[in-house]
């Protein structure tokens, strides 16, 4: 089956490791992923596979690879609409067992932070809500901690005793130019 282009509907299983990789106008071959050595992956980009890796098995409803890429404590954070708060946990408990109406986490991004934090964010939108996640990879290769926001801009600073607070990641929604959402600042 030939892959397809990122501008599928979001309701469309989309390989996201395969996607990323074709997006910056490569190829995958058979048994090869992402199509990169492993041994010349950054910390950062090993992060942001990670979680790739979490949402493609997510929305196949993989649960054993979901619990492998997760370590068995995960702290977990909502903020925004309660309504909203049962999507992610049903996924990551394992309580859905079903594609049908179900949400679907596909972010429009994923960007790994410096490697010391672990920190990679991604974004995204599905049935007029926008979300975002902040992941934390552990230093064993494991997902420890997510903080999920959903209908919120949300903006990522780094804070140092040494210098200047420093803007690090912003909420880039499509539609932030005529949807005022409220705003948060991480603080890493």
């Amino acid at each position: 089956m030939g892959r397809k282009p990122l501008g599928v509907r979001e309701t469309e299983r989309i390989d996201l490791l395969a996607a990323s990789k074709l997006e910056k106008g490569g190829a995958t071959a058979e048994g090869d992923e992402i199509g990169i050595d492993p041994a010349a992956e950054t910390p950062e980009q090993r992060n942001k596979f990670l979680v790739l890796r979490l949402y493609e098995a997510l929305n196949a409803r993989d649960h054993a690879a979901v619990q492998s890429l997760l370590a068995p404590d995960l702290e977990w954070w909502f903020h925004g609409p309660p309504k909203h708060q049962q999507h992610m946990m049903r996924l990551l408990t394992t309580t859905t067992t079903t594609t049908t109406g179900s949400f679907r986490f596909v972010p429009r991004s994923v960007d790994a932070l410096a490697a010391s934090s672990g920190t990679v964010i991604a974004e995204g939108h599905e049935r007029g809500c926008y979300w975002v996640h902040a992941w934390t990879v552990g230093p064993d290769g494991v997902i420890t901690q997510l903080r999920e926001y959903f209908n919120t801009d949300l903006t990522v600073t780094r804070l140092a005793a040494a210098v200047a607070a420093k803007c690090v990641w912003q909420s880039r929604r499509p539609d932030s130019a005529t949807n005022s959402l409220p705003g948060l600042l991480l603080a890493l």
